[in-house]
């Protein structure tokens, strides 16, 4: 299922067309049921959009690059040390007490912007 994610943070009806090429058998509530297993077991995250829930399989802390034309997102790392140094700040100027985090840029991609 590694190969469906690709970093494309698919739907679970995108994940779902993808493995019943090779699984024609397999039902929509079976891939709901495990990609919901994989999120709880922190293999996958949910990533919910106004549009829909996608799933993210890059576990490492990063930026989501979300085009607002396209729709398309892309993934930037983060050096672990600038997170650190983020959180950090927030910790100090707000005593909010972070167990996780999610960070979206919106913007237009390369695509979009040369059109």
């Amino acid at each position: 299922m590694h190969e469906v994610f690709s970093r494309s943070h698919p739907t679970v009806g995108e994940v779902y067309e993808s493995v019943r090429r090779q699984f024609p058998t397999i039902g929509l509530q079976t891939v709901y049921n495990t990609l919901h297993t994989m999120t709880k077991r922190g293999l996958v995250s949910e990533l919910p959009f106004s549009s829909a829930v996608r799933f993210d399989a890059n576990m490492h802390p990063h930026a989501n690059l979300v085009c607002r034309n396209c729709g398309r997102i892309e993934d930037v790392e983060f050096v672990a040390e600038q997170l650190d140094a983020m959180l950090r700040h927030l910790v100090e100027n707000s005593g909010f007490a972070p167990d996780g985090q999610r960070f979206d840029v919106y913007g237009l991609c390369r695509g979009c912007r040369a059109d």
